[in-house]
């Protein structure tokens, strides 16, 4: 009786430690960053021979907004960026290089990844790098700024997210910009 307990039990560990399941049709925000935090994130694009091309971006929904602003607060930089979904057509390097590593400051994906919603897109810009007109197109914005963008976000989110089609963006008017 001993040995059908433990195997029973066995059975169940292994099914619970099974490999996380991430819809990019129906996705979790929270299970997205969690992904992105520990580099778990696996869903991708392949070539007909099996060979990896690029990530794929979750189709986030209206509904996702608020949490991808929240979670916006995240200037953690994360690395290795390989898993990060980020428009393919793009042949810029979108990535930090902080200490000879490439990164992506996690708050800024996130609003890169609300602006692709509020726009109806499947990506924002080609990139996600937040800019200001006030500087050159080489100079990355640090925390502070990128939370003084999500700031922004979190406004127009109030003033504007009820309605259906709103006819500003979050950024119009303001000195920063995707690339």
């Amino acid at each position: 009786m001993k040995p059908v307990v433990i195997f029973i039990l066995c059975t169940f560990l292994c099914i619970g430690c099974g490999k996380d399941n991430f819809d990019v049709n129906n996705p979790d925000v929270t299970e997205f960053v969690r992904q992105l935090e520990n580099g778990t994130y696996d869903q991708f694009e392949y070539t007909e021979d099996g060979e990896r091309l690029w990530a794929k971006m979750p189709a986030f929904q209206k509904k996702d907004i608020p949490a991808l602003i929240s979670m916006a607060k995240e200037t953690v930089l994360v690395s290795p960026c390989d898993h990060f979904p980020v428009n393919p057509v793009s042949s810029m390097f979108p990535y930090r290089v902080v200490d000879g590593k490439a990164c992506i400051m996690l708050g800024e994906y996130l609003l890169w990844c609300a602006e692709a919603v509020i726009e109806g897109r499947g990506f924002a810009s080609l990139n996600p790098v937040l800019c200001n007109i006030n500087y050159s197109n080489d100079r990355r914005l640090d925390a502070v700024e990128i939370m003084a963008v999500r700031e922004i976000y979190q406004q127009w989110w109030n003033e504007y997210g009820h309605l259906a089609d709103p006819q500003k963006l979050p950024l119009e008017g303001t000195v920063y910009h995707w690339r």
